[in-house]
């Protein structure tokens, strides 16, 4: 729960909204590429 109040303060600054965007950004990323079709998959 701590961590969730000092996510919610750090977004009020503009370098903690930097912050999560680029974290945001690096989790769709991964979640993409996970599961994303790859060619050399075995079907």
């Amino acid at each position: 729960m701590g961590f969730i109040l000092d996510l919610t303060s750090m977004l009020k600054e503009p370098a903690g909204m930097v912050g999560a965007v680029v974290v945001i950004g690096a989790i769709y990323a991964l979640v993409k590429w996970v599961f994303a079709e790859h060619p050399d998959d075995e079907k």
